[in-house]
C-alpha cells in the first residue's frame, strides 16, 4: 500500500476518534483541551500507521486461504493479541506526555478496537490483492482473446491467397488459347500481385492506399483479360486514403463484382469502387451494372469470408451488406469504424 495513503486513512480516522478521547477524559474527571485529545487520538492511530506494513507484509505471508485456513488464522489471532497487548503500554505513555493525565482513562472498548482494527487491515490487503488478481486475469483473457482474434483474421486472410490465385490462374489458362502475349503479361502482374500479397501476409491491416494498389494490380489482370469492354472506376476521398483497413479487404467485392457482373454479360460494362468517410465511419462500396444478385443472396465464398474477417476484426460494428444497386446490378457495401 502507499505510505501516503496509510498515513492519510490513519490521520482521518484519529480526527473522528478526537472526540470519544475527549469524553473518556472527561467521564474520567480529567478534562482535556480538543487539540490534546485529537493529539492523543492521532498518536495513537499514527502507531497503527507504523505498524501496518509489518501487518500487511505477514498478512500476504502467512495467507489465510481455503485449502490451508487453520494455521495461518492461529498465526493472526495469536500476533493480533500480542499487538494489542505490546500497544496498550505504547498508547498510555503517549497520551501522558500529550495530556500531562500520568493514569488516563481505561476502555475495553480501545482493546476491542485495536483487534478489530488489525483483522480490518488483514481484510483490505486480501481484498486489495484479490481484486488485483481479478484484473490481472481480465487482462490476461482479454490479451488470449485478442490473441485468438488476430490468428483467425490471419487464418481467414491466408484462405484468400489460394483461392484468388486459383481464380486468376484459370483466367491466364483461359487467355492461353486466345492471346498468348496477353497471358503472358497477365503472368507479370500475377507476380507482381504475390509479391505483395505475400509481403502484407503478416499485417492485419494496411493503409486503405495500399489496398487499393493491391485491388489496382488484381484490376490489371483483368482488365488484360477482358481488354476494352470493363471500365473500372475508382473515387476515393483523400481524407479516406490513411485509414487503416483489413489485408485483402477490397479484393474479394472487386472479384464478385466481376465474375458476377461484368463477366456474366455481354458488351461493355462498369465497375465503380468508392470510398468515403461518414462520420466516424469508413465507407467501401463496389458496384456493378450486372445482372444483380438474387433475392436474399449474401454472395459466395469471398464475401462470406471478408464478412467473418471483419467480425473477428471489429464485432458488430463493422458490416458486409450485397444488395441490388441503383444501376440493376450489385451493390457491396462495407462499413467498418475508423481506428486512429
Amino acid at each position: 500500500m502507499p505510505w501516503a495513503t496509510i498515513v492519510g486513512a490513519f490521520t482521518l480516522l484519529g480526527l473522528l476518534f478526537s472526540s470519544q478521547v475527549w469524553i473518556d477524559y472527561a467521564y474520567a474527571r480529567h478534562p482535556i483541551a480538543w487539540w490534546r485529545a485529537s493529539g492523543v487520538a492521532l498518536a495513537d492511530w499514527y502507531v497503527w500507521a507504523a505498524a501496518t506494513p509489518v501487518v500487511v507484509w505477514l498478512a500476504r505471508r502467512v495467507r489465510i486461504e481455503r485449502r490451508r485456513w487453520a494455521a495461518p488464522l492461529v498465526v493472526h489471532v495469536l500476533v493480533s493479541v500480542v499487538l494489542t497487548v505490546v500497544k496498550q503500554p505504547i498508547d498510555a505513555i503517549s497520551a501522558a506526555a500529550i495530556t500531562g493525565v500520568v493514569r488516563g482513562p481505561f476502555s475495553f472498548l480501545k482493546i476491542y478496537v485495536t483487534l478489530i482494527t488489525y483483522w480490518a487491515i488483514v481484510g483490505v490487503v486480501y481484498a486489495v490483492d484479490q481484486h488485483r488478481a481479478s484484473r490481472a486475469a481480465e487482462l490476461r483473457a482479454a490479451q488470449l482473446q485478442t490473441a485468438l482474434a488476430r490468428a483467425q483474421v490471419q487464418s481467414l486472410q491466408m484462405q484468400l491467397h489460394p483461392h484468388f490465385l486459383f481464380n486468376t490462374l484459370n483466367a491466364i489458362a483461359a487467355l492461353m488459347r486466345e492471346d498468348v502475349e496477353a497471358a503472358d503479361a497477365m503472368m507479370a502482374r500475377l507476380g507482381d500481385l504475390l509479391r505483395i500479397a505475400l509481403a502484407t501476409a503478416e499485417q492485419p491491416e494496411v493503409p486503405l492506399r495500399r489496398e487499393l494498389d493491391f485491388v489496382q494490380l488484381y484490376l490489371d489482370i483483368q482488365l488484360a483479360r477482358m481488354g476494352d469492354r470493363l471500365t473500372v472506376r475508382v473515387s476515393a476521398d483523400p481524407d479516406t486514403l490513411d485509414v487503416p483497413v483489413p489485408t485483402l479487404l477490397l479484393q474479394p467485392l472487386v472479384e464478385n463484382a466481376i465474375r458476377h457482373g461484368a463477366a456474366s454479360r455481354p458488351g461493355p460494362a462498369t465497375i465503380d469502387l468508392r470510398a468515403r468517410r461518414d462520420g466516424s465511419t469508413l465507407v467501401l462500396a463496389v458496384d456493378d451494372d450486372g445482372p444483380g444478385p438474387p433475392d436474399g443472396m449474401k454472395g459466395g465464398y469471398g464475401l462470406e469470408n471478408t464478412r467473418l474477417r471483419l467480425a473477428a476484426s471489429y464485432g458488430s460494428s463493422a458490416s458486409l451488406t450485397l444488395a441490388r444497386g441503383a444501376r440493376g446490378g450489385a451493390s457491396a457495401e462495407v462499413r467498418l469504424p475508423i481506428r486512429a
